[in-house]
């Protein structure tokens, strides 16, 4: 299939795709959705994505949720709850928390007052108690992770302040996603127990935060046990599942619940099994969710099942169009390829300087094929670290390359100092072979693919430029007229702001250095002359991410074996016992990553016979999918 085909092809998945989302976003028409901002009574600019169902109106006003997304997420990420919530009557509100997604930054050197703990949960929780169309005595509030700090520091600041002005609006109910309940720095009492709210939890059985969040056990399935639990539910043991008047350890049948969760006493546990990033994307979870509000919200009279969703295929079209996305990008500079000023680019592809013709070639090629998958799975953890990094919550841990001035994203630092130590690595390995072995073959400068004209290369960052901008405009379109992005599950893209437009030149250059290397390393000594280009295709991406996908594979094996984490901490600082749980969903994405990269070095390579076109449009595409979602950090300087 030719180039122009694949164009098509990429411009459908991104339209159906887009198009399918919208359709499931709305829940076929009878939900608007639409992005607000405005800038709260903490004088910082607040972004969220309001859902108004039709039956919602001043009249008949409606149950409302504040949902908060957690660390290094985004509003979009809140799309599951949202979509169920909403296609049952429930007004949404999901937030960008402060210095995250399209909201404003807030640190202690702006003219607001000082650090804000609940990061705009306070500030949405007022919002929707004004809107006329909902029932200001029945609004709720759900959090994932650090959301679910953001939720129960809006809903204590929201209960003080309603002791000296009753028009304060305070939540009904509190559900925490994949974190504990919050207590006193004793462990001994809820921060919220002097006040009437109904709260319950949803933690997966398999969360790699158990330690971390619970304190004193390691595995999701004995949370139950813990000082906090006993802190949040008044008593120990908990049955999972089961609904539970506070202090009183006696399941409560679901029109006990009922009556109970009037009185704004309700507590339960839900423990689906899933780990941590599953909360987003499992109908089990969901289900919980939607019963918890049902019986807290709606008094367990809504008709519609908890088991009938129909989010997925929010998923689904946003799926489709990322998928488009990234196929768009090599055949469109394929095409421009053919104008008559990009055709100078273009020269015959140099055979490999790898030949593995004998039993002694063989071996040397696999021990140096491994050697360099060993860096980047050994360096991980050391490198990325836990890079929380919340001066609202006064939550920052330590990391080799901390936030500053310069680097503003905590859980993108350590992709820099990866690139920066792998890619020094990869060449010297490179600059080795090419001296005692590529030379023995005949292989000289001319044919390793960097020999270019100061012309053509300029050109060829040209192309990529606009291959990416193209790129780049789908997703812009897909935000401004269907107000989705290109996601599934924890991958996503979307379109930068002002600010992180600049961020984005700032971290290109470490993401550019190491796709150079890669995009010579992968189409020299990688690629095997003589070899069918679909071996040379899976010997690419085997080259990329097996490292990462072993050391996935380990980590993950273990956690669903035995509840724990093979590699439980991070390698940084020495001794400090920080769980690796954050870094560990950010190999997913880096898998996803350099897959796309390595089909494109290929791709590119093999057409304009350099590394140069391929790795420019690599840099742009992997900056982007790694900074656009994520958090921003200036509270500290």
């Amino acid at each position: 299939m030719n180039a122009k085909k694949w164009v098509c092809i990429a411009l459908a998945l991104v339209l159906i795709g887009s198009v399918v989302a919208c359709i499931a976003h709305t829940s076929g028409g009878a939900v608007a959705i639409r992005s607000i901002e405005y800038v709260t009574e903490d004088g910082i600019l607040l972004r969220a994505l309001l859902y108004v169902p039709n039956s919602a109106t001043n009249t008949d006003p409606a149950p409302a949720i504040v949902s908060s997304h957690g660390f290094n997420n985004t509003a979009e990420v809140q799309n599951m709850n949202a979509v169920e919530l909403s296609k049952r009557g429930y007004v949404v509100m999901a937030i960008d928390a402060y210095s995250h997604g399209r909201s404003g930054i807030n640190s202690v050197n702006m003219d607001h007052d000082g650090l804000v703990p609940d990061m705009g949960g306070y500030a949405a929780l007022q919002y929707v108690d004004r809107l006329p169309f909902v029932d200001s005595t029945r609004i709720g509030m759900v959090g994932h992770s650090m959301g679910c700090g953001v939720i129960q520091n809006a809903a204590l600041r929201a209960f003080t302040a309603q002791e000296s002005d009753p028009s304060i609006a305070t939540p009904t109910a509190l559900l925490l996603t994949s974190n504990a309940y919050s207590t006193d720095a004793d462990v001994k009492e809820l921060i919220l127990a002097k006040y009437p709210v109904n709260v319950g939890v949803v933690y997966g059985q398999f969360d790699e935060w158990a330690e971390n969040m619970w304190i004193t056990v390691k595995k999701g399935s004995d949370i139950n046990i813990t000082p906090k639990a006993i802190a949040g539910m008044g008593f120990s043991g908990a049955k999972y599942g089961a609904y539970y008047d506070f202090g009183v350890n006696a399941e409560l049948s679901a029109q006990q619940a009922v009556e109970v969760a009037a009185n704004k006493t309700l507590r339960v546990i839900y423990q689906p099994p899933i780990d941590h990033p599953m909360v987003h994307f499992s109908s089990i979870a969901e289900e919980s969710i939607l019963e918890f509000f049902n019986v807290t919200l709606k008094a367990g009279t809504e008709p519609l099942p908890a088991t009938s969703q129909t989010w997925y295929w929010k998923e689904i079209g946003t799926g489709l169009a990322l998928l488009g996305f990234f196929i768009f990008l090599a055949p469109f500079a394929l095409m421009l390829l053919k104008l008559p000023f990009f055709t100078g680019i273009v020269k015959p592809e140099p055979l490999s300087p790898t030949v593995v013709d004998d039993r002694k070639g063989k071996l040397i090629y696999w021990l140096i094929y491994i050697v360099c998958l060993l860096p980047a799975p050994l360096l991980f953890y050391w490198a990325v670290g836990y890079p929380i990094d919340i001066p609202n919550m006064g939550r920052t841990i330590p990391i080799v390359l901390t936030a500053n001035p310069y680097f503003q994203l905590p859980t993108v630092n350590g992709m820099v100092v990866m690139n920066l130590i792998v890619g020094a690595f990869l060449l010297a390995v490179f600059i080795l072979t090419y001296q005692f072995i590529m030379k023995k073959n005949g292989s000289t400068i001319n044919n390793l693919g960097i020999k270019i004209s100061v012309k053509n290369f300029f050109k060829s960052l040209l192309l990529a430029v606009i291959v990416f901008l193209s790129g780049y405009t789908l997703l812009v379109l897909a935000d401004y007229f269907f107000l989705t992005d290109f996601r599934l599950w924890v991958f996503s893209i979307r379109p930068l702001t002002v600010m992180k437009l600049g961020i984005f030149l700032k971290y290109l250059p470490f993401f550019a250095f190491f796709f150079i290397v890669t995009s010579l390393t992968l189409n020299s000594f990688t690629r095997m002359r003589g070899q069918k280009e679909w071996l040379n295709v899976i010997l690419l991406i085997g080259a990329s991410i097996c490292g990462f996908a072993v050391l996935t594979l380990l980590d993950y094996g273990s956690l669903k074996i035995t509840g724990i984490k093979m590699f439980e901490y991070t390698a940084f600082p020495p001794g400090a016992n920080f769980t690796s749980a954050l870094g560990g969903l950010f190999v997913w994405n880096m898998m996803v990553a350099l897959t796309a990269g390595a089909v494109n070095a290929r791709i590119l390579f093999k057409k304009t016979g350099t590394i140069w076109t391929g790795a420019f449009i690599n840099s742009l595409l992997i900056t982007l999918f790694a900074i656009s979602n994520a958090v921003v950090v200036q509270g500290m300087f």
